[in-house]
């Protein structure tokens, strides 16, 4: 399936603000409605962006109804999601993905709005962007904003950081997120296509055996045969807390599996819930990742 790219913003442009996963936290919707306003944007709210229901801000079909109703908007250019926590996966069945292919939107989020993101790119060939949410306004880091207007504006981009595994240049179209949503899709109508795609993964919170698990999952499913380049990105507070001196550290992790593959690849590229996360990263586009020296190309 061929990329499908929104047409990039321009000041003025209304962004609508959606909650696609857990309920807000508290000032996250005012700091992303200030935020973008100061930036010379217009700001519209879902409908449903309030609602609580347990872990999640309302029900699937409320959440996905906000989705939809920007995609929908003419007036509405980009979506980006007020926060993250758990349940975008669940609105993939009721999203109208025709409508979303004749109204290709910028939609930007990160954490669990991974799950969304793959979900459209394997339905429809939208290229979204990862890396910010509105929760990030509150301490801004700079690379986010400047890699975020970036992607927004259309602009091109040039990253240079992480640490080499395995040496090489290669080219692809980039798929990745968060560790636990990826995996969450494989096997399912949403997952998305691997081959000859470059993997960037993080995590967050959870022990050791659990990103391993993971790794795993995607091994089996035979990923790592499809895959043309892996970033290794943060995996933020993934602690053996129960056997600490037995069970090693998600560094052993991220290190015995990059052992095992065959593709270009770095480590400790600073995207996902650390504090020093600092790059917006686009799902879907095509870009050149060169190993050796660390660079990416968008």
């Amino acid at each position: 399936m061929n990329p499908l790219l929104p047409k990039p913003l321009h000041i003025g442009d209304t962004i609508g603000l959606a909650t696609p996963s857990s309920p807000l936290m508290p000032g996250r919707l005012e700091a992303g409605i200030a935020y973008f306003e100061a930036k010379g944007f217009k700001v519209k709210v879902g409908k449903h962006n309030t609602k609580i229901n347990r872990f999640l801000a309302g029900s699937d079909q409320e959440r996905a109804a906000d989705i939809m109703d920007f995609f929908r908007d003419p007036e509405v250019k980009a979506i980006i999601a007020t926060g993250g926590g758990y349940g975008s996966q669940r609105i993939l069945p009721y999203l109208n993905y025709e409508v979303i292919r004749k109204n290709p939107k910028f939609l930007v989020g990160r954490s669990d709005t991974t799950a969304l993101q793959l979900g459209l790119l394997s339905k429809t060939g939208l290229v979204s962007h990862t890396g910010f949410i509105c929760g990030d306004v509150h301490d801004l880091n700079p690379t986010i904003e400047s890699t975020l207007m970036a992607s927004l504006y259309g602009e091109p981009q040039q990253i240079n950081k992480g640490e080499t595994v395995i040496t090489g240049i290669t080219e692809g179209i980039v798929i990745g997120g968060n560790l636990q949503c990826v995996c969450a899709l494989i096997g399912t109508p949403y997952q998305p296509d691997f081959k000859g795609a470059i993997l960037f993964i993080e995590e967050v919170r959870q022990e050791p055996y659990m990103v391993d698990s993971w790794i795993s999952q995607l091994y089996m499913a035979g990923v790592f045969e499809q895959i043309a380049g892996v970033i290794f990105c943060q995996f933020e507070k993934c602690l053996a807390n129960y056997f600490p001196d037995r069970d090693g550290t998600v560094a052993d992790v991220v290190n015995e599996w990059a052992s095992k593959l065959k593709v270009p690849c770095i480590k400790n590229f600073p995207y996902g819930h650390g504090d020093d996360h600092g790059y917006v990263l686009p799902i879907g586009a095509k870009i050149k990742l060169d190993t050796t020296n660390c660079k990416i190309y968008i």
